[in-house]
């Protein structure tokens, strides 16, 4: 399975930075998988499907959002970049014949989070945020959270939505409103502890 997944990646994103990328995601997840808990394999799968989609364009991008009939928020109209995670679980189905719930959802939800995101959504999510990509500029406050895993995976999370919230931030661009329910959904001890358990 994992072969086919993999041909699948090489041939929507080629050789390119998205490639690197999405590889050191995928190696990234199956260790934080490990912390986790969940299947690594699996994981593997989620974090090569993950950005698949992400180079189609703007116009693309809403027809196959159309296409899956996927919810289009006014934000994502404005920003069609946002779908990708959707789509890319989508094509999982629909273009790999993968049925996997977890997987599905990992994809779906690797950029913006959720409330009551499953344990390999959550393995996802750090990956791509921490994952380092060779040739790419590493921002100090990336080195500096990986420190803290495996003992301290809680902050690693919380950071991720941080991390995300100042780019977009310092972009002046839109927050989407389910990382911030996701935020103030896991801000509380007793939801952290249902995805981490309690230490």
């Amino acid at each position: 399975m994992v072969d086919k997944v993999l041909e699948f990646v090489k041939d929507r994103l080629g050789n390119t930075y998205r490639f690197r990328h999405t590889i050191a995601v995928a190696e990234e997840a199956k260790s934080i998988a490990s912390i986790m808990g969940v299947d690594v394999d699996r994981t593997y799968i989620a974090a090569l499907m993950h950005d698949t989609a992400r180079p189609l364009s703007s116009e693309d991008m809403l027809s196959e959002a159309k296409k899956y009939k996927i919810n289009i928020s006014t934000l994502d109209k404005k920003r069609p970049i946002l779908l990708h995670g959707q789509i890319a679980a989508n094509w999982l189905i629909d273009k790999l014949g993968i049925f996997d719930w977890e997987i599905y959802e990992s994809i779906c939800l690797h950029t913006t989070g959720a409330v009551n995101m499953g344990k390999m959504a959550a393995t996802l999510f750090m990956a791509d945020k921490i994952a380092i990509t060779e040739g790419s500029h590493i921002d100090d406050s990336v080195l500096n959270v990986r420190k803290l895993l495996p003992a301290e995976i809680e902050k690693v999370f919380l950071w991720c939505f941080t991390y995300s919230f100042k780019y977009l931030m310092d972009n002046y661009q839109e927050l989407h409103p389910v990382s911030i329910e996701a935020w103030n959904y896991y801000c509380k001890k007793e939801n952290l502890e249902v995805l981490f358990g309690k230490r």
